[in-house]
């Protein structure tokens, strides 16, 4: 972590409004830098340039729920760990993951997630459903916010490290090529936050061999967005801040129809080149066009820049919804005074009511956790979390926990409650008929408000249009500018 009196310093010197150049932004936000950190003494450390952490099971701790003395099993879990239980092969779990680069943000939680997991579940060692103790690995991977290298590195991970299974997270710029890699050499994976028709886009008929993914879908990100911004008055002419790059091809894709079915004049200024630094022409676009939503899914260094820029030339909408960019309390912080207002979508929030099987926490206690362990405030990649979960379920009930195909048969019969919703891969979820090996996740839209507390700003559920069991926290506002 940076020096928090340096940071400070370097954070006034944005309140002024201005432009930040790409280097500047990623010291500001804390994610810049050749390694990170691990939460809790976790102690290895990942090279910008390539490196990788090798993580196995530890001593027991009692940072997580209770356990009972003698075994090995968290509250909610299903398998005991007997002492005399025959012990089987190590299990290896590769974790492809953005650390650092302009998406590092979303790698935020890994080593605070793979050491929660080593000290309180797996622990030094753990009854798979071979009946036999096995020591569980992870092997996590920069793909440093660039897709070819996240294809690259998982095969590496499968062809030279000799994982069984293999995992990703951090939108379809990671999640595709990885998928892709994993099925082309024949390996079990898992796979979080990539939007789900971004994932069936290329699904064979009949569904991936080896690949499971769970995550929301554009119609559910649509219906939230539009619940948030009917309740604030506006002329239901959008903007779209869409990069050409996996991301931005697909919500450019996925959302636009949506918007327009439902009333709202759609101006598309053109794909943008991630880095950039002159958004001049899009903010005139906007501005022409009487644009008073703006919609995207940029970088947030990207979007720091945009913003800032889009302030300073006069163009002020009453509501900005930045996928990616504003899901982290980096990419908020990094606007300065100018984040009040700003929206997102939410897959993940403390208030959340989801209580994980694996491990008994709720969606508040692992935020809360998080927090304690790494004195920061709590960010969505909290959330993959759930990554580990399902690991840790498919492995338990795993007849051969060593053998590919074995793994694949338990990841079928997968219907697992984590922190973030329902995991479950044993039918097609309605109303996705002919959507194979995927499960929907619960979405919602939420708004960064002034803080209350510690930290600058805070989020806020301000809609759940399609899973009301998650209740909104506040009702929405538009920018303020003053």
């Amino acid at each position: 972590m940076p020096d928090k009196d340096k940071k400070a310093s370097t954070d006034s010197d944005l309140l002024a409004g201005k432009p930040v150049s790409r280097r500047e932004f990623l010291k500001i936000a804390g994610i810049a830098g050749a390694t990170i950190g691990v939460g809790a003494g976790l102690g290895g450390l990942v090279a910008a340039c390539g490196g990788t952490t090798t993580t196995t099971a530890g001593p027991a701790t009692t940072t997580g729920p209770a356990t009972t003395a003698g075994t090995g099993t968290t509250s909610g879990a299903t398998t005991t760990v007997s002492a005399t239980a025959e012990t089987g092969a190590e299990i290896k779990c590769g974790y492809v993951l953005p650390v650092t680069g302009s998406m590092a943000a979303f790698g935020a939680a890994a080593s605070w997630e793979i050491d929660y997991f080593n000290k309180n579940v797996w622990k030094d060692g753990m009854v798979l459903g071979d009946g036999k103790k096995h020591k569980i690995t992870t092997i996590l991977q920069d793909m440093q916010s660039d897709s070819n290298r996240a294809a690259q590195v998982a095969g590496d991970l499968i062809t030279n490290s000799g994982v069984t299974l293999i995992g990703a997270s951090a939108s379809a710029a990671n999640v595709v090529p990885v998928r892709d890699q994993a099925e082309a050499l024949g390996c079990p994976c898992v796979t979080y936050d990539c939007p789900g028709d971004a994932w069936v886009a290329n699904e064979p008929k009949g569904g991936f061999k080896w690949c499971w993914h769970t995550w929301f879908v554009f119609k559910d990100v649509a219906a939230n967005f539009f619940a948030m911004w009917a309740q604030l008055p506006t002329n239901k002419k959008i903007g779209g801040l869409y990069p050409n790059d996996a991301d931005g091809i697909a919500f450019a894709t996925g959302l636009p129809p949506a918007f327009k079915a439902n009333g709202y004049t759609y101006y598309d200024p053109g794909r943008y080149s991630d880095n950039a630094e002159d958004y001049t022409a899009i903010i005139s676009a906007f501005s022409k066009n009487g644009v008073e939503i703006i919609d995207g899914v940029p970088t947030p260094p990207d979007f720091s820049n945009f913003w800032k820029q889009a302030v300073q030339q006069g163009l002020k909408p009453k509501i900005s919804t930045q996928s990616k960019a504003l899901l982290f309390p980096e990419g908020v912080n990094a606007l300065g005074d100018l984040g009040a207002g700003q929206s997102v979508e939410t897959w993940f929030h403390p208030s959340f009511p989801y209580t994980s099987k694996v491990t008994g926490l709720t969606s508040q206690q692992v935020a809360d956790q998080f927090s304690a362990d790494n004195n920061e405030q709590w960010t969505q990649p909290v959330c993959f979390f759930g990554q580990f979960e399902v690991w840790t379920d498919i492995l338990q009930r795993a007849t051969d926990p060593t053998d590919k195909n074995s793994i694949i048969e338990s990841t079928k019969q997968t219907k697992l409650m984590t922190i973030g919703g329902l995991v479950d891969w044993t039918q097609n979820p309605e109303p996705y008929t002919g959507w194979y090996n995927f499960s929907r996740k619960p979405i919602t839209c939420g708004q960064w408000v002034k803080g209350t507390g510690k930290y600058k700003y805070d989020l806020q559920i301000v809609a759940s249009a399609t899973d009301p069991d998650i209740k909104t926290t506040a009702k929405p506002i538009e920018i303020p500018y003053a």
